[in-house]
């Protein structure tokens, strides 16, 4: 990460030392997990299994339909992997841009990347020309960064998983969601006028910096409108906002992700998936090769 810093040739961010920062680096943990992809990316996306009485996702014309009063959701697990889900699906191919803003500078980035399942991930950046090239893949849970510029794959250890990527609020392991929100927490679900409200509270065996994680959701359409972590004393410390919802192909979702440090003022990346094709055949296991990622172009 400081190597990419340095490459990238913005200035360094003068970062307070946050308590769960350092609750990181004592424990070396290897990730928290959607959004992906949200994506990340989304993030960048994430389960292909749903629970079996909870209605598949929203898509298209169908999206009130699935989502109206006589089809009310009962399972808190079905509603997370349903929304964590929505970038991905069986397989995706993207192209985002996104926006970091800090109180020093902002930086602007096109990236384009797959995915396919929860296994596997891959981005590059586009766009600006200094950081053209700079890529990153995940397998199973595996992940490397490559740097065009020293023509170099590095490794990401899991320790690095919650470092900060390319300088924005999201993580390496928000951009390639290592760990499922299901399987790691324990959830409960509110219902109420517009929307559902899970909160997600770590299991025992979780290692993990979030005391919980609210997660809101639209009823209708169904789709996510935030999140919000809290540290281990309670105190909210980032929120992920969902915006500005379109159609990919017949796939009905938000297509804007905004992250905002809670406790730092002025720092905020927001993401725009500009193009989203869903289970598009030529993305194969092959794609997600370290030969791929050091393609140039």
């Amino acid at each position: 990460m400081g190597l990419e810093r340095r490459l990238s040739g913005c200035q360094k961010r003068k970062t307070p030392c946050l308590e769960y920062d350092n609750a990181l680096r004592r424990r070396g943990w290897g990730g928290f997990l959607r959004l992906i992809h949200c994506l990340l990316l989304c993030c960048l996306g994430a389960t292909n299994t749903f629970a079996a009485d909870y209605p598949q996702g929203v898509k298209g014309q169908d999206a009130a339909e699935a989502s109206a009063p006589d089809a009310e959701i009962q399972s808190a697990e079905g509603l997370i992997d349903e929304m964590e889900a929505l970038y991905r699906q069986e397989s995706s191919a993207f192209t985002i841009s996104m926006s970091i803003v800090t109180p020093d500078y902002d930086r602007q980035l096109t990236l384009a990347g797959a995915s396919q399942g929860q296994a596997f991930s891959y981005f590059r950046i586009l766009a600006p020309k200094k950081d053209r090239g700079v890529a990153t893949l995940k397998r199973e849970n595996e992940m490397w960064n490559y740097l065009p510029k020293i023509n170099r794959v590095i490794k990401v250890p899991p320790s690095m998983m919650m470092s900060a990527w390319m300088g924005s609020d999201f993580t390496n392991d928000d951009l390639v969601k290592q760990t499922t929100l299901s399987e790691a927490y324990t959830l409960s679900l509110e219902s109420l006028d517009t929307t559902y409200e899970v909160t997600l509270v770590p299991k025992e065996e979780t290692v993990t910096v979030w005391g919980r994680i609210v997660y809101t959701v639209l009823k209708s359409p169904l789709i996510p409108l935030a999140q919000t972590f809290f540290d281990e004393q309670g105190v909210a410390v980032r929120k992920l906002n969902f915006s500005e919802p379109k159609a990919f192909g017949n796939l009905f979702l938000p297509s804007k992700l905004v992250m905002t440090p809670l406790n730092k003022q002025g720092f905020q990346t927001v993401i725009v998936y500009e193009e989203l094709t869903i289970n598009d055949p030529s993305i194969t296991e092959d794609t997600f090769t370290l030969r791929t990622l050091k393609r140039r172009f």
